[in-house]
């Protein structure tokens, strides 16, 4: 069984969008139909289900972060969040100077009207770039090419030789196999820094580039070491120091559907800078044992983190975090304690080879979950809506004992929107609740790729990201070696971290730190 391909994907998810009105019917029609209070078995266990109207629960709307950007004079001047999202009206905060880059095409070959187009976007995108300050000094040289293998090795090969820093590569209508191609070869064999488009999208845009740009500026800055907009996520909280030196991770195993024999990817993210802005990642992929299910725990966390948290070091002055946030994203709620005994048993052994005699950091780790059956909605009266951006429940339907909440932190674009759950499950800086919700929701604005809060913290997203990316490289295979029972296959034995077997990514040296999966 194949996954499905981009137009798939696309049809299913516009089949899955139901308006809230429309959600809050069906399971209010699913509900009346099912009879509960006829169930003989519900009735036996003396069960009573109240099916008149939903739970109504109280609810808080926690306020947004200010978002801080750069005016041409080179001041602070702030961008205010509505709605769950903002407009980019300044330059971003830090950008790079690109003295060397160009633009190459790669598809059919290009008629006049192709032509047209490409000088027309050659032309804008220096001077629409340099509005968020992303400066050009050099006028840009443009390869149009046939997508074949062969081309697309020996163009990379020739710009590579002439110092590019940056190639802008554009796609016409070829298939997926070309952009991991040019992914591929540009952050793994040659290191140039790459950011693909959609010819079909710069054709439809032709006549509003600038607003095509302002969503291109910002992965593209985020590449080449630029810092978009900055957060103070430590006035997020009521008890943090000036002096305080905070590390968030964001952490996801994905795990193939469709075949036992394909790895699982454990991507782990770190944020490498003061302002908890840029983000460093290190991959590794996970096999099972033969004819065995893949494991959610990461094997490799230590060493990962232990490369995460030099790196850190490297970018800060040699300094470390005293604070370290974590963002594990799933983990079903039975995992828990494996987490607990293994995870964040390896997070602090790795702090312990990095920090030496020096104190330790504190530790927060935080399970992030998006695939429940929960949802919630308003009503005025009249109407039935989702809720606004920032909504945070954390009563009546939450734990009893355990620190767990919903945070619902996006605006739905369309259909009903989905909140995440996160549980605490350790947290040594001894945060309110006040607090980490808060962070948290602050944390879901400081993502690179758009100028509004996502559903989940930026360093989960990014993980995300990478894992998904990451089939398209190679890893290293000098890693462990296949360890193999033979004898009595099919027992039911349980898998230990000694019967898989990992492989670290490795890509090239100009990329490896960069925020390349943005």
């Amino acid at each position: 069984m194949r996954p499905l391909d981009s137009v798939q994907q696309r049809l299913v998810a516009q089949k899955a969008i139901v308006k809230p009105e429309q959600r809050y019917n069906e399971i209010m029609d699913i509900i009346n139909k099912r009879n509960f209070n006829g169930d003989s078995y519900l009735k036996a266990l003396n069960i009573q289900v109240k099916t008149e109207d939903m739970l109504k629960i109280q609810a808080r709307i926690l306020p947004p972060p200010q978002i801080k950007y750069r005016a041409q004079n080179n001041q602070e001047v702030v961008e205010h969040v509505a709605f769950g999202k903002w407009k980019i009206r300044n330059q971003f905060r830090s950008t790079s100077v690109i003295n060397k880059w160009g633009m190459i095409y790669f598809g059919s070959k290009p008629d006049n009207n192709i032509i047209g187009i490409l000088k027309n976007f050659e032309k804008q995108l220096p001077s629409l770039l340099m509005r968020y300050g992303i400066g050009i000094n050099s006028n840009p040289l443009t390869i149009a090419k046939p997508s074949r293998k062969d081309d697309i090795d020996q163009t990379f090969t020739q710009v590579k030789s002439q110092d590019w820093q940056l190639a802008i590569v554009i796609l016409n209508d070829t298939v997926p196999e070309v952009y991991n191609y040019v992914k591929k070869l540009g952050n793994q064999k040659i290191g140039l820094i790459t950011q693909c488009a959609s010819f079909q999208a710069i054709q439809r845009n032709s006549e509003k580039l600038h607003m095509y740009v302002e969503n291109l500026s910002q992965k593209l800055n985020a590449k080449i070491g630029g810092i978009n907009g900055i957060v103070n996520l430590k006035a997020a909280l009521n008890q943090a120091s000036n002096n305080d030196r905070f590390m968030f991770f964001g952490v996801d195993v994905t795990h193939t559907t469709s075949s036992k024999e394909r790895p699982s990817i454990a991507a782990i993210v770190g944020s490498c800078d003061p302002t908890c802005s840029r983000y460093a990642v290190r991959l590794c992929e996970q096999y099972p044992k033969k004819d065995r299910c893949s494991i959610e725990i990461i094997k490799e966390m230590d060493k990962m983190v232990i490369d995460l948290l030099r790196v850190y070091a490297r970018s800060c002055g040699n300094t470390l975090p005293n604070r370290i946030v974590f963002y594990r994203d799933g983990v079903d709620d039975g995992q828990f304690q494996k987490v607990l005994d293994n995870e964040v048993k390896k997070i602090k052994d790795a702090c312990r080879v990095v920090y030496g005699q020096n104190p330790l950091p504190r530790l927060t780790f935080i399970i992030v979950k998006k695939r429940h059956n929960t949802r919630f909605f308003t009503y005025d009266g009249q109407r039935t809506d989702n809720v606004e951006a920032g909504t945070v429940i954390d009563v009546d339907i939450t734990h009893p004992s355990e620190f767990d909440f919903y945070l619902c932190s996006q605006a739905a674009i369309m259909g009903t929107s989905r909140p995440a759950l996160y549980h605490v499950l350790h947290d040594e800086n001894e945060f309110s609740s006040n607090d980490i919700q808060q962070l948290t929701y602050w944390l879901c604005h400081t993502d690179a790729r758009c100028s509004k809060s996502v559903s989940i913290p930026a360093p989960v997203h990014y993980a995300h990201l990478a894992a998904y990316a990451s089939h398209v490289y190679e890893f290293d295979h000098d890693g462990d070696e296949i360890l193999e029972n033979e004898d009595n296959q099919n027992a039911p034995e349980p898998i230990s971290l000694e019967d898989i077997r990992t492989n670290v990514m490795i890509l090239n040296n100009n990329i490896q730190d960069t925020m390349w999966f943005v």
